[in-house]
Order: structure tokens, then C-alpha cells, then sequence
């Protein structure tokens, strides 16, 4: 009896000592795309799991009842406004560059916040009478820094979480060293990316100055307008909100990143996405599969961009190339058909991809360079042929080339041949596949689980209201100080001025010396001649 009473004390020791303090959580992921919100899911999963309380609004939510303590608000109707877009997102390549297209869609961000706020369970949330309490505000950190303001509104600590590279111009925000040309900084327009002259460093200079300019000018001020509007609370400036955020989680792996140096309170969380227990295959494809001998490719363009965006040339070119090949393929096209479609290509509007990357007869992943599916293919030792279209993706496919992993091709100039080629190389050259295997190994060695130590963290914001001792001092100083611009422009000055007083002091002494000259006595015996 007192052994079964020992064991009851130490089960309900273990349960207390892994809830934690049961917290409030409320979390704010407005971005509508999947490849975001998994990363979001998971952690706000686990943290429920961890006796977490947790309000939840999303564009995804896993509608399961049978999560407690878990509530979700559904702005699912932000997919809506992307819908009614109708934007080829593959024609931004090469004509618009990140700033272009970050001030292009500002307005409709402003409007979906506003809807947002609006959304009558939120707004039960967050109105003044609604005796809410939150011990941490969780909110992805992409396009709606306004919702920083939440913090103010309940009084809690603030962490960032993104989903993929941070933008240069949050870096800026919390201090974190503005390295322009740096791989790491995937907003820089991609028509530079092959040379790295003098006039290509200028114009990163120029674009990453001119984005931070305008966030913090433009952006920032708006959001927070529209903030105060719906909260009826005055909002400290969202540039105060932004540096002293506790801690960001951001989705990035040392061994798959452009290493850069970081501020302390950015926390690597990258992978923990990726599920260990793969759900099956539809019986009809795990059979197709299973009969693919020779092997078979998977292609998807991720799920923002998408595979009846392309172009008919370049679509003409994939499926020529697809028939000269013996392996079967697995294409995620979304129209229900693909003229011309050869008998050894498979399409599906949707496809569960990591199941299918997990099946043992893969030889390839064709994809658009997306972080989410990057981390998908390491971990289950599938090499790439990247094909990469926007944001980030460029900067991913670039790191997976010089591992060794990865062919790229370019979207815009996709032909026969050069897919050809890539195919081959990759899929006849086994140390492709090896050195993927060794890269996943690499990944997986570290002390401890990403997962767990973003929960550990989270627990140490709200055990401690807060994080200040990793805030960045470098958030606090002007701009021109953090890269010692007003050093330099002293020196420069101080070089130019006395530069300059040097050459009037040699321009004096040979005016001085040319007059002596014109004046010398002349010679008497010159005189007696004459």
C-alpha cells in the first residue's frame, strides 16, 4: 500500500515539476500560410501539453475538442484576401525587390489587422471589461509588429517567433549588427547574387537602409495608430515595444545558415516541425510508391507558390524532362489537369509530403528552396534540386549548394537540358545522397532537443516576467553610432580638412616659390654682356 502511495506522490512530482506554473498564454500568428503555422503549432501544442493555458489566433487552427485549455480563434478568412489577389507571385522575380513588395502589400496587411481586431471573440479578448489576464504575449514577428502592443494592454512579457530568418529590419530593432551584403540577408534583390563588386555592396547599403527607413518611419507609426484605435489604450511607440521584446524564437539551424553573429536573445528553434510519428500514405499512392523500383522524384513548389503559376514554356520544359526519365513522379499540381501530362508523372492538388519523403524508393526533391521543406528533406536524407522564387529561399538553396546537397536552377529560365542535367547529376551521384545523410546526423547531434529548449525558455520568461538581462544595450544607441558611422565621418572629415589645408598650404608655397623665382637678381656678368 505505501509503495503504491509512494509511486502515486512521485507520478503527481513529475506532473508538477513538467506543468510548470500553469501560465496564460495568448498567441498571435496572423500570417495565412501552413508552412508558418506548423512551426507556431508546434510549440503552442507542446506548451499545452506542459499544463499551459492557452488562447490561440491563427489562420490554421487544429479544431480538436479534445484539447483542453486550448482555445482558438479562427481568422481562417485572411486565405480570402490572398485569394482575391490573383498574384503570380513567380513574375515579383527579378522585377520587384523585397521593399517593392513589402510596400505594395502594407495596405492589405493594415486592413487584415483591422479585421483582426475585430473579430468578436478577440475582441472579448482584449476589451477593457473583459477581466483577461496573460502572463506572456507569443506572437509571430513577420508583417503585424503591431500586435506588440497586446503587451501593454495585459501587462506581459512579449516573444517574438519566426518562421524563418528574421528581416533586417526587426534585426535593427533589437540590435543586432546590419550586415547588408551578408548571404545571411535574404531580402537583397537576387539579380546581385553572382557577383559581389563595389556597386552591388552600394546597392545592398542602399535597400537595407531604405527598408529600415520606411519600417520604422511609416510601418511602425500605422500599426500602432490602428493598435490605439481598436485597444482605446495610448500605445508606447512600437519601436520601444520592439527592443525590448524578451526573447525571439527564430527557425534557423547553425549547420543549414549563413552563420552571422546574433544578439542574446535570439533562440534557434529550427526543425522541431519536422514529426517523428509520419501519419501513412493513401493506400492508392503508398502502392504507386511501393511499385516505383527504379525510384521515383517528388516536386512541389511549396504552398504559396505553386505549380500552375508557371509559366507555359517552363511547364512544357518540366514535362518533357519528366518523360525522358525512368522513375516515376510525383507532382504537386493544383489544377485538376496537366495537359500533356506524361504516363509516369502522378498529380496531386495535395500531397503529404513528409510522408512521402520518408519512402525509402525517393531519389530527388524538386522544390522551391522553402525553409520548412529544407528541414523536411535533411531529415529524412533526400537531396534537392532547388528552384528557388522569393523571400528567403534564394539564401536556402544557396547554403544547401555549398553543402553539397542541392542543383539550383533558375525559375525564369527553366529549359529541358538544364533540368536534365540537375536530375542526373544528383540522382546518379550517390555522395549527394550520402553527404544529405551526414548532414541530417549533424542536426540531430546537439545537447538538447529544440523543441524542449524553446519550452524552457518560454517557462523562463514567465517564471521571470520577462528577460532584460539579454537585452542588446547596441538597440538603445542611434544608428549611426552601432557601426561607429560617426567615428568614421570624424576621421573623414578630420582627413579631408587636413587634406585640404595641406594642399593650400603647398599650393601657397609654390605660388610663394614661383614669384621668387620671377624676381631673382639677375647675374652681372649677364648685365656686362648685354
Amino acid at each position: 500500500m505505501s509503495r503504491c502511495l509512494n509511486i502515486a506522490v512521485l507520478a503527481l512530482i513529475v506532473i508538477w515539476l513538467n506543468c510548470g506554473d500553469g501560465a496564460r498564454i495568448l498567441g498571435i500568428f496572423p500570417t495565412a500560410s501552413i508552412s508558418h503555422q506548423v512551426v507556431f503549432r508546434t510549440l503552442t501544442l507542446e506548451l499545452n501539453k506542459r499544463g499551459h493555458e492557452l488562447v490561440i489566433v491563427t489562420t490554421d487552427p487544429v479544431k480538436d475538442t479534445s484539447i483542453k485549455n486550448y482555445k482558438e480563434i479562427d481568422v481562417s478568412f485572411l486565405y480570402d484576401d490572398i485569394a482575391k489577389e490573383v498574384i503570380n507571385i513567380i513574375n515579383f522575380r527579378g522585377n520587384m525587390n523585397w521593399y517593392v513588395q513589402f510596400t505594395m502589400f502594407e495596405s492589405m496587411v493594415w486592413e487584415q489587422m483591422g479585421r483582426i481586431f475585430s473579430h468578436p471573440e478577440f475582441k472579448k479578448v482584449y476589451e477593457p471589461n473583459s477581466g483577461e489576464k496573460f502572463d506572456l504575449i507569443l506572437m509571430e514577428i513577420f508583417f503585424t509588429p503591431g500586435f506588440m502592443a497586446l503587451a501593454e494592454r495585459f501587462n506581459a512579457p512579449i516573444i517574438g517567433i519566426a518562421s524563418a530568418s528574421l528581416q533586417l529590419s526587426l534585426q535593427y530593432g533589437i540590435g543586432n549588427p546590419i550586415l547588408p551584403s551578408h548571404p545571411s540577408s535574404w531580402e537583397q534583390d537576387v539579380k546581385f547574387r553572382n557577383s559581389w563588386t563595389p556597386w552591388q555592396r552600394l546597392e545592398d547599403f542602399f535597400q537595407c537602409w531604405r527598408m529600415i527607413y520606411y519600417y520604422r518611419t511609416v510601418s511602425l507609426p500605422k500599426q500602432k495608430e490602428i493598435a490605439e484605435q481598436y485597444l482605446g489604450i495610448e500605445v508606447s511607440d512600437l519601436h520601444d515595444l520592439e527592443k525590448n521584446i524578451s526573447l525571439i524564437f527564430v527557425n534557423q539551424q547553425g549547420p543549414i545558415s549563413f552563420a552571422r553573429p546574433n544578439v542574446p536573445n535570439i533562440i534557434e528553434i529550427g526543425g522541431f516541425h519536422v514529426s517523428d510519428k509520419i501519419k501513412p500514405l493513401p493506400k492508392d499512392l503508398q502502392k504507386t510508391l511501393d511499385e516505383a523500383t527504379q525510384g521515383f522524384i517528388y516536386m512541389s513548389l511549396g504552398s504559396n507558390v505553386k505549380s500552375n503559376m508557371l509559366s507555359e514554356k517552363s511547364r512544357d520544359a518540366f514535362i518533357t524532362a519528366f518523360s525522358k526519365l525512368p522513375y516515376k513522379v510525383i507532382w504537386k499540381f493544383e489544377d485538376d489537369q496537366l495537359k500533356g501530362k506524361p504516363d509516369n508523372v502522378i498529380i496531386l492538388k495535395w500531397a503529404p509530403q513528409q510522408a512521402i519523403l520518408a519512402h525509402p524508393n525517393i531519389k530527388l526533391f524538386i522544390y522551391q528552396g522553402g525553409l520548412q521543406s529544407t528541414e523536411e528533406a535533411i531529415s529524412h536524407g533526400v537531396p534537392l534540386v532547388g528552384i528557388p522564387v522569393m523571400g528567403d529561399q534564394d539564401m536556402n538553396v544557396k547554403k544547401m549548394v555549398s553543402l553539397g546537397v542541392a542543383v539550383k536552377l533558375d525559375i525564369l529560365n527553366i529549359n529541358v537540358d538544364d533540368l536534365l542535367e540537375a536530375i542526373r547529376t544528383v540522382t546518379l551521384d550517390n555522395n549527394y545522397k550520402q553527404r544529405m545523410l551526414n548532414l541530417g546526423s549533424l542536426l540531430k547531434d546537439k545537447p538538447q532537443n529544440t523543441l524542449q529548449n524553446a519550452i524552457w525558455w518560454t517557462e523562463h520568461v514567465i517564471r521571470h516576467k520577462g528577460a532584460p538581462y539579454l537585452h542588446s544595450t547596441t538597440a538603445d544607441s542611434p544608428w549611426y553610432q552601432r557601426q561607429d558611422m560617426d567615428i568614421i565621418a570624424f576621421l573623414t572629415a578630420g582627413f579631408v580638412s587636413i587634406s585640404i589645408l595641406a594642399i593650400l598650404i603647398l599650393y601657397k608655397c609654390a605660388i610663394r616659390g614661383i614669384k621668387m623665382f620671377n624676381h631673382r637678381p639677375v647675374d652681372k656678368q649677364k648685365k656686362k654682356r648685354s
